[in-house]
């Protein structure tokens, strides 16, 4: 049942960064991902999620980058507490222009990570 939400959420969400300009999708998300209270989600549920949201995501017929990923991932676990959309550029002056996103819950990635010889500097923090 959860990879099955993680490819509706997948594909709503591609529709959304697709076809609103991003101030819009940004509210409309905030309104589906704001919970009344935070509740524990434990270690167990964060890497089922991400696998679901992962394989959704290697299995649609569409190009499913970070940011999708990553918005996913913060839906599916919006109750939990201390989970931080980040979004960030790579520091490599030989390369062009790359930016990435990600999911932390208190400094630790939960999904995007990213191999240790690339090195990205944090531009924004969606809460």
């Amino acid at each position: 049942m959860l990879f099955l939400k993680s490819a509706i959420c997948l594909t709503l969400i591609k529709i959304g960064l697709t076809m609103l300009p991003f101030s819009v999708f940004r509210n409309v998300f905030r309104r589906f991902t704001t919970t009344g209270r935070p509740e524990e989600v434990s270690q167990q549920e964060i890497e089922l999620t991400v696998w679901a949201v992962d394989t959704a995501a290697n299995l649609l017929p569409m190009e499913v980058l970070c940011l999708p990923r990553a918005l996913a991932t913060k839906y599916l676990l919006r109750k939990m507490p201390a989970l931080t959309l980040e979004i960030g550029v790579e520091i490599n002056p030989a390369k062009q222009f790359e930016a990435h996103a990600w999911v932390e819950r208190n400094g630790s990635i939960i999904i995007g990570n990213w191999p240790e010889s690339v090195s990205y500097q944090r531009l924004w923090v969606w809460k």
